[in-house]
């Protein structure tokens, strides 16, 4: 029931005043995960395409994305590290999209977590989402500062506390400037002691993350604006869930 409601919701944005845009074809996704989740991505992917501005889905993302978050459960909100729960041997650090609800959101952050998990069973996982507005004005501005100051304060901590943790950085979206900019702000020597970096659907696509350009996966979906640093929310920008398997994978592979 509630991801029929959160089909409605979007099947409402999609009815909104927009530009008329020629049908793209679904893009070829990786193999999916039992999620409740999927039911509602599958049908977005299906969608004609959707072309509003950023700044002019705000409330409409927002209803969509409260409604998704009890279909998704509890995991859009983790405070690992703020609790100082004991250290794990993997620490994830994620920042969610632009006015996701908790602190990990509900189209990439939890689907990652469990991703993680079922890569790599036999290591144990800390998560901490970035306490940060996510607003749209940040992504407008290139990624929130409250955003690069939340996950530097708590990759610092993670660092300081766990030396001996495997940090991976994630984002999703805004995140994915959130990560950019943190990589800036405490250089390659801050970013030494992470173990990796995964960001979907990111508006600094073709830049590199400072100090981690060996080992960042980026996942952009072809006809995705955002990962063009542009403002247009299409289909293809809210499906990155499907992509989870492959992005536990390369965290696997990295952590070894």
């Amino acid at each position: 029931m509630r991801t029929f409601f959160a089909i409605t919701a979007f099947a409402s944005l999609a009815s909104q005043p927009c530009l008329a845009l020629p049908r793209q074809p679904t893009i070829e996704l990786v193999s999916r995960q039992t999620n409740p989740l999927n039911p509602f991505l599958s049908v977005i992917t299906n969608l004609p395409p959707i072309n509003l501005l950023v700044d002019g889905t705000a409330g409409a993302l927002t209803n969509l994305e409260s409604l998704l978050a009890p279909v998704v459960g509890g995991q859009t909100t983790q405070t690992d590290i703020a609790s100082n729960k004991a250290c794990a041997d993997m620490t994830l650090i994620f920042a969610r999209g632009t006015t996701e609800p908790g602190n990990m959101g509900v189209f990439a952050g939890p689907q990652l977590v469990q991703a993680i998990k079922t890569a790599v069973p036999g290591k144990s996982l800390n998560v901490q989402g970035v306490e940060y507005g996510a607003t749209i004005q940040g992504y407008l501005s290139g990624g929130g500062p409250d955003g690069t100051a939340s996950m530097s304060s708590f990759l610092q901590t993670a660092q300081q506390q766990c030396p001996q943790t495997k940090i991976i950085l994630g984002g999703y979206s805004q995140g994915g400037q959130v990560v950019h900019n943190t990589a800036n702000s405490v250089g390659a020597a801050g970013m030494a002691s992470v173990n990796s970096v995964v960001i979907f659907g990111d508006p600094k696509s073709k830049t590199p993350v400072t100090g981690a350009e060996s080992k960042t996966l980026v996942i952009c979906h072809p006809d995705d604006n955002i990962c063009s640093n542009g403002d247009l929310i299409l289909p293809a920008h809210l499906t990155y869930g499907f992509d989870s398997p492959q992005a536990g994978a390369f965290v696997a592979k990295m952590v070894g």
